[in-house]
């Protein structure tokens, strides 16, 4: 790895005013300096834009972007088009990163290495309580297991590699391959990113369970509790899993892709019983 290497953070922001002094607070503070901030003000319709640019006006690295209301997806996309780091990451404007956040992350990448991750804090935030579940390392690939039934093991076995947020990422991997977001989803589409690039990123998955992503889970800003009680959004995100997977899978990979579904239809009744809450 060069020394010090830039790296593009992305932060979508859409009226977590309330939030975002502390999102990019905890940004500012970053053991490691070599950033490039982009904020997405996707048309918020509170004081997060006006927060922004003040934040701007304090810090060079820091780059304010205005648009319409678009959603989080293309608000992620413009980021990515504007980003010009050697790596990339992406942090929601309602959560939070601990100082070593990205020189941790910067640490883990080796010859072979095509993303690197960390585990959670789920901070909720009406409750006041913060739980780290991932906080065992990362079992490695077998040498005879493919690397797509390796990934869909870990999808079924917990939720290490579902979100964008806790992963730094190679730019030229995304710019290579054209790599954005999908528009036309408001559920999992973070997921679908992850496991796209990581169809084209062929080593390895390097992980440190520190829980150096702070999910604040329960903010006012949140859609999960409305947009997983639909299950035909979950089986949306199991054909596109299905077509990830390709035409011709082996038995392994259609045995943990049938477990993926069980345990995403658990989910999906979990959010139906809180949904009613």
């Amino acid at each position: 790895m060069p020394n010090n290497p830039k790296v593009s953070i992305i932060i979508p922001i859409y009226n977590t005013a309330k939030y975002l002094p502390a999102c990019l607070n905890s940004i500012k503070k970053q053991t490691y300096k070599n950033l490039e901030i982009i904020l997405v003000d996707d048309g918020s319709t509170d004081s997060s834009g006006r927060i922004a640019d003040k934040y701007a006006a304090e810090d060079s690295r820091v780059t304010v972007i205005h648009q319409p209301n678009a959603g989080q997806s293309a608000a992620r996309n413009i980021g990515l088009a504007k980003a010009t780091g050697k790596y990339i990451s992406f942090v929601d404007s309602d959560d939070e990163i601990k100082p070593t956040f990205i020189e941790k992350l910067l640490s883990l990448y080796g010859d072979n290495t095509s993303i690197a991750a960390c585990g959670h804090e789920y901070h909720r935030v009406q409750a006041q309580t913060s739980t780290n579940p991932y906080n065992s390392p990362l079992k490695p690939r077998r040498s005879k297991e493919t690397q797509e039934a390796y990934i869909l093991k870990l999808l079924a076995k917990d939720g290490r590699l579902y979100s964008c947020n806790n992963k730094l990422f190679l730019a030229k991997i995304i710019h290579d391959h054209h790599l954005f977001f999908d528009e036309k989803l408001n559920f999992a589409e973070d997921t679908k990113f992850v496991l796209t690039y990581l169809k084209y990123a062929k080593g390895e998955i390097a992980y440190t369970p520190s829980p150096l992503y702070i999910y604040n889970s329960g903010t006012a800003t949140s859609t999960m509790r409305t947009v997983s009680a639909k299950w035909s959004n979950w089986q949306a995100s199991y054909r596109d899993l299905k077509s990830w997977l390709g035409p011709h899978p082996t038995a392994r990979e259609r045995f943990w892709l049938y477990v993926v579904y069980l345990r995403w239809h658990i989910s999906y009744l979990r959010s139906v019983r809180r949904a009613r809450k």
